[in-house]
């Protein structure tokens, strides 16, 4: 399994005083000399409810709900949630250590009271004595909350740096910034108050049902499962992952359930009104994110898009990006700043709030330098093209002869979606991205494009 060597470095490990009130403090990871960042310094005005949700961020973080059989003994260190501070919410997001499930929990301004002090993304230090204290707010302790350290600047000596050094695997990079595709592609199915919502809960199995495909469905005492396979409702595996959201939801307004048009992941959203939690599910607890290639299509057009230069640099950590407002901004077309969207979100650099329907300004606190190993298929991809293995049959339709090791394969465009005569598209069928043979032959034909018509072109 890759990894990537990553170290967190905090000035403090984060911290819950009850002397005077409680106050969270919340250390911010910084790289090199880089002072650690602080965003925000304040109160929230539901105590006791923001210390469950943040208890749940460490609870999902902290999970694994799938070991491969030939890792069995192999311990991977957990990566710290990441926090965002846009112009004016917190937001906070992680992934269990089997990157089958992803939480985020954002705060609206109206959550709080206190000044956002700084913009930017970057870890946060969860830590064991740190979710044992949460458990203890209760709403009349009040909670005052510090993201990041305001006076580390200002220390010249007797400064102790805590260090977490550890061996990030490439899989969990890729399931973060692979969630996003999957959610801006989301619908909503079901929205259900949260009494109905709790007694569903409450009536799913309590072992692990990882290997049986259940689908939610509406029935005349509200949401209920089935194992038939029609097509209808939502699709899920292994009810464990929902657990977290049990203790959360006697306080929750609403329980809302989103769904791809594939049924490969769903989301699960509980709204509080000025604070909510999202909950991200894979098809199936083994395949995870990490291998899924939803966002593939995009990424091998990104070197042609006229528009993705234009979107980033419009990019200043807004809260709601929205393709038709940035469209209009811009005087570009919507599906090309739909489609840089897409590719920036997979880049790691925004994320999809789906209660706003809009993606996020954020920029994943990584190295995500290596973006051709973090998609192998890509990879594999444009070097066929450079090995000149593609040979276009038809542009419109596409339909192209890709030889890979000593085989050609055909490469078709039928009702608008792409097909390919090799094993891997025969086994999944299109459910987990294109293979890498429909990737080279899309980016053969944005080359051929890109040749006949100059970008831009200037009367």
């Amino acid at each position: 399994m890759a990894h990537v060597a990553h170290t967190y470095r905090y000035a403090e490990p984060s911290s819950l005083d009850f002397s005077g009130g409680a106050r969270i403090r919340l250390a911010t990871s910084s790289s090199g000399a880089t002072a650690h960042p602080h965003f925000f310094d304040g109160s929230v005005h539901q105590p006791q409810l923001a210390a469950q949700l943040l208890s749940a961020v460490h609870l999902l973080v902290g999970s694994r709900f799938f070991t491969p059989a030939n890792s069995v003994g192999l311990a991977i260190s957990l990566a710290d949630p990441i926090v965002t501070s846009g112009s004016g919410m917190l937001r906070l997001e992680g992934f269990s250590a089997c990157c089958s499930t992803y939480i985020r929990v954002d705060l609206e301004p109206q959550a709080y009271t206190g000044d956002i002090a700084g913009k930017g993304t970057t870890n946060i230090d969860f830590n064991a004595p740190m979710r044992a204290a949460l458990a203890k707010v209760r709403d009349a302790d009040g909670l005052a909350l510090s993201v990041g350290n305001a006076e580390f600047a200002l220390r010249t000596a007797g400064v102790s740096v805590v260090e977490k050094k550890v061996e990030l695997p490439l899989r969990w990079l890729r399931s973060m910034v692979a969630v996003q595709a999957y959610q801006a592609a989301m619908h909503k199915v079901f929205e259900v108050g949260a009494v109905p919502a709790l007694r569903f809960l409450r009536s799913l199995p309590k072992a692990s049902t990882s290997k049986t495909p259940l689908r939610v469905v509406a029935g005349p005492q509200g949401l209920r499962t089935t194992a038939q396979g029609d097509g209808a409702g939502v699709r899920f595996t292994d009810s464990t992952r929902l657990r977290v959201l049990e203790s959360l939801l006697p306080k929750a307004k609403t329980l809302t359930l989103y769904a791809d048009p594939q049924q490969q992941a769903s989301a699960w959203c509980l709204d509080f009104g000025n604070m909510r939690l999202t909950l991200v599910l894979s098809a199936e607890v083994w395949r995870g994110f990490s291998g899924e290639g939803q966002a593939l299509h995009a990424l091998v057009q990104a070197d042609d898009s006229r528009s993705l230069s234009t979107v980033r640099a419009q990019l200043n950590w807004q809260d709601v990006l929205r393709a038709d407002a940035l469209a209009a901004h811009l005087q570009r077309p919507v599906p090309d700043v739909e489609h840089a969207l897409q590719v920036l979100g997979v880049s790691g650099l925004v994320g999809f709030d789906l209660a706003h329907k809009a993606y996020f300004h954020r920029v994943l606190p990584f190295d995500l330098s290596l973006l051709d190993e973090m998609h192998p298929r890509l990879a594999d991809a444009r070097a066929l093209l450079r090995e000149g293995a593609v040979s276009l049959v038809s542009t419109a339709p596409l339909e192209a002869l890709v030889r890979s090791t000593d085989v050609s394969y055909r490469v078709r465009e039928l009702d608008g979606l792409m097909r390919c005569s090799c094993p891997w598209f025969a086994k999944h069928q299109g459910e987990r991205g294109p293979c890498k043979h429909v990737l080279a032959a899309q980016a053969a034909l944005n080359l051929s494009s890109s040749k006949s018509s100059p970008a831009d072109a200037q009367p």
